[in-house]
């Protein structure tokens, strides 16, 4: 999936980890939100999406992240690990994240999260001295037609390879305006 046409992330609709929390304080506003929790390093945050219907016929989101308390001075990756397309897609479970099939059973498997691709670029957000940091983008998906139900999960990553540092979301089920 080297384009724009991947796939994203809506709102916290089932399948979500009540476990992760985050003051609201951190948690951008927007329609669909979650926390984001450190699971190696340091940090808390959170994620907002909003759908938003096009004339074109096909996914548009507009995507909020906001972290705080994490590594200063760090470039994270904004990552997502999408489920559309394949058997389980909208069961809440986010297979993909936990490279589990049916995301594992294809040769070969399809990687666990993907880098969230920005014009010439990627998307990644830098946090300050203070460990914080925010990022705000819109991303369009034109293989996802209105209606579509996937689960999705968000994660923030120093190292696309090898992270020392990663803030990771619940799983979400996305409807796709």
């Amino acid at each position: 999936m080297k384009n724009a046409a991947v796939m994203l992330l809506a709102g916290c609709l089932t399948g979500c980890n009540p476990s992760l929390t985050a003051p609201s304080d951190v948690i951008p506003s927007g329609t669909h939100q979650s926390p984001l929790t450190a699971v190696a390093g340091s940090g808390r945050g959170g994620v907002s999406v909003t759908p938003k219907s096009i004339p074109e016929q096909f996914m548009a989101v507009d995507i909020s992240v906001l972290v705080s308390n994490a590594r200063p001075n760090t470039r994270y990756f904004v990552q997502r690990a999408p489920e559309a397309g394949r058997d389980l897609q909208s069961d809440g479970v986010c297979q993909r994240a936990a490279g589990v099939t049916p995301w594992s059973a294809n040769d070969p498997p399809a990687p666990s999260f993907l880098t969230f691709p920005l014009g010439s670029g990627t998307a990644t957000l830098t946090t300050g001295a203070d460990g914080v940091g925010n990022l705000n983008f819109e991303f369009r998906a034109p293989t996802i037609p209105p209606g579509t139900r996937f689960d999705v999960m968000f994660r923030l990553v120093d190292n696309e390879t090898a992270p020392a540092s990663e803030l990771r979301s619940g799983c979400f089920t996305v409807l796709v305006k």
